[in-house]
């Protein structure tokens, strides 16, 4: 039978670690990406930026209601898709930092 090598199981679990903190740095980056999201539709929506610098979910379907009848089809899809490549580059950009944040730490 082989012998237990303790320090294997110790890098399972430093491992084990960082993937569960990529994990929480991962959901961050989708937060960020969800309030861009909000925040630029909001602003193409109505024309102004955000009270206080974010939207509730119901602050934003206000302004989708109240634009209905101002806005055609095909400028509130731009709009959606406008508001989404912003969503998503800032979620790279998020994700760009953390993944050389963390090299960086495993370099040291």
């Amino acid at each position: 039978m082989p012998s237990v090598d303790y320090p294997i199981f110790l890098r399972v679990e430093q491992g084990v670690g960082r993937v569960v903190q990529q994990l929480g740095l991962e959901d961050g980056a989708w937060q960020i990406a969800a309030d861009v999201y909000r925040l630029n539709l909001y602003s193409r929506l109505t024309g102004r930026a955000a009270p206080g610098g974010a939207v509730s979910d119901e602050q934003l379907a206000r302004a989708i209601r109240e634009s209905f009848t101002q806005t055609n089809d095909a400028a509130y899809r731009e709009m959606v898709e406008l508001a989404t490549d912003a969503a998503l580059s800032a979620y790279d950009r998020v994700v760009s930092r953390n993944v050389k944040q963390a090299r960086a730490q495993l370099a040291n």
